[in-house]
């Protein structure tokens, strides 16, 4: 059901953007995505190409204007609608308010918040030519009211309650243009590779939460027929810092 679309990923240079942007092209999706690295740009088109696989990367750094601008025009120079924007990237920032430089917690909001806002922004007309587009957001559990149990900076966690908000309103806004819109919640997980998941006998709360089953979640979203609308989806698991605490 996704060949054949075309698939917009930020951050998708590494991690879990970078598995994303694998996991899509395998479906038949011709991708697009951002990096702040040339080096990953090339590592995430060579797995996709060497796979038979359709991948175009784009120098960005979303927490500045004039980048994410260039970038959303060399997407929207191309006739093709763009049926998925998927909203990854976000820099990771950790400690206590008086811990991190105002520089950090400046990038940490214009990366997490401002540029999605403005990227989305962006690109809604290439959106608006599909027949059935969906955006994706990846926030996490920081944005999920009153959950505290993370070593995130606070600057992390109003970046993530200020997209779980954008997601939230522009979800009932663009559904009266037939466009998707979906946040998804995890909390902190792992990417172990690119196949499926082997076998595992690990019981609730004993492992953390693999990024192919986040993946697995979003395909289910991305698949449904239009009458089905998934705005929000939230999961459970463990920290890393709890299970360090349990092995110590």
């Amino acid at each position: 059901m996704l060949k054949g679309k075309r698939a917009v990923i930020t951050g998708g240079g590494r991690g879990f953007g970078q598995a994303l942007c694998v996991w899509l092209a395998r479906e038949g999706v011709e991708v697009d995505f951002s990096a702040r690295r040339a080096e990953d740009i090339e590592k995430t088109c060579g797995i996709i190409t060497a796979e038979g696989g359709v991948a175009r990367g784009y120098l960005c750094d979303l927490a500045q204007p004039e980048s994410l601008s260039h970038f959303a025009d060399r997407l929207l120079g191309s006739d093709k609608p763009i049926d998925m924007l998927i909203l990854n990237a976000a820099q990771w920032l950790s400690g206590t308010l008086d811990e991190q430089p105002a520089a950090d917690i400046i990038t940490t909001i214009n990366s997490g918040v401002t540029g999605s806002i403005l990227l989305t922004q962006a690109l809604l007309p290439g959106l608006r030519r599909s027949e059935s587009a969906d955006i994706v957001a990846i926030i996490s559990s920081c944005g999920i009211p009153n959950f505290t149990d993370s070593i995130a900076h606070p600057a992390f966690f109003a970046s993530k309650h200020g997209l779980s908000g954008f997601i939230t309103k522009l979800s009932q806004q663009l559904s009266e243009e037939n466009i998707r819109v979906t946040g998804l919640y995890p909390p902190d997980f792992e990417v172990t590779g690119l196949d499926p998941l082997a076998a595992s006998q690990a019981k609730m709360g004993e492992r953390l939460l693999n990024g192919r089953s986040v993946w697995e979640t979003m395909r289910f979203v991305l698949t449904q027929p239009r009458s089905c609308h998934i705005s929000h989806i939230y999961f459970q698991g463990p920290t890393r810092e709890a299970l360090r605490c349990v092995v110590l």
